[in-house]
């Protein structure tokens, strides 16, 4: 039996103390701990400080523990003292992740919709606007498939907060600017700064098949990519593992490098500002992504993870 004080971070949280053993998943703890203090279990999140390395310049550091693993799996060495502190803070309302995923990626293909057939007269779009339509709602629904029944997800819930930030894209840069500017009728007269607002590339049937064909081919690789990800977790472990084969040979998530360029092609078919935009503003933020988890994957596997290995796009970044 080892002794576990628990140090609020959040001023309507309490302190206790509390028996336990070192093979106590946290979870467990942080049950018991929320039942104290009568808030939802997925509000509390309990983190440990690691002490520095004395043979270097290398600072204490805050870890936030992992629910599904035990005390010990954590890191927390009760060899040395029978007593460590944790602290506990409430993160605040939470949402499911495969909620939030559903809800973000389903906006777009309402509103587009709404668009395409309510705001603007679908009679008359050309065969590009058609294919824009068609292209962009089969990848949300695609994106939907996914959250459904492929992804799987290191933890449970997020911040609420961030439900109005991650739709805010999708619902705005794409669901609601790219399918005003890019369903506009092209019949219609516009002059001045509107022949530049709405302008949609109007290509013969034989280059938008090939657009859609290099799209498709983005999009199934994606798929790919994300199916290799749970197969990887296919003994319900929420562990991080290096994955293998395909394009993590040469990055380390090849699913935001199709993601990308299935929009750049998007981007380069319609030729409206609005779908480079969400193509340059999403491109950018994967890529941010990408790097923080290429960092942290290299941090986790030291050695062991692959060396030649880029963030997003091979050989590059």
């Amino acid at each position: 039996m080892v002794n576990l004080l628990i140090i609020p971070r959040s001023t309507n949280l309490k302190k206790i103390n509390c028996d336990t053993e070192p093979n106590t998943r946290v979870q467990a703890i942080i049950n018991a701990y929320a039942k104290v203090n009568n808030i939802e279990p997925n509000r509390v999140k309990l983190c440990f400080t690691f002490d520095g390395d004395d043979t270097t310049t290398k600072k204490p550091s805050r870890k936030t523990l992992k629910n599904y693993e035990t005390l010990e799996e954590n890191g927390l060495d009760f060899s040395k003292s029978s007593t460590l502190s944790v602290g506990a803070k409430d993160v605040g309302r939470q949402i499911g992740w495969r909620t939030v995923y559903f809800i973000e990626y389903l906006g777009p293909v309402i509103i587009q919709s709404l668009i395409y057939f309510g705001y603007y007269d679908a009679t008359y779009n050309t065969i590009t606007q058609k294919a824009a339509y068609i292209l962009t709602l089969l990848h949300y629904l695609k994106r939907e498939y996914e959250t459904l029944f492929v992804h799987l997800f290191s933890s449970d819930t997020m911040p609420l907060t961030y439900l109005f930030r991650n739709c805010g894209h999708y619902w705005v840069f794409n669901g609601l600017l790219t399918a005003f500017c890019v369903y506009s009728s092209q019949s219609s007269f516009y002059s001045g700064y509107q022949k530049w607002l709405y302008h949609v590339e109007d290509r013969p049937l034989k280059q938008v098949e090939i657009f859609a064909g290099c799209w498709l081919v983005c999009e199934i690789c994606n798929l790919y990519c994300h199916y290799m990800l749970r197969m990887l977790r296919s003994d319900g472990s929420r562990e991080h593992k290096i994955p293998h084969g395909f394009m993590f040979e040469y990055v380390s998530f090849p699913n935001y490098f199709f993601e990308s360029c299935g929009w750049l092609v998007f981007a380069i078919m319609v030729n409206n500002w609005s779908a480079y935009l969400f193509f340059v503003i999403g491109t950018g933020t994967m890529m941010m992504w990408a790097k923080q988890k290429h960092s942290r994957y290299q941090e986790e596997f030291g050695d062991n993870y692959p060396k030649e290995r880029k963030a997003m796009i091979p050989f590059i970044i």
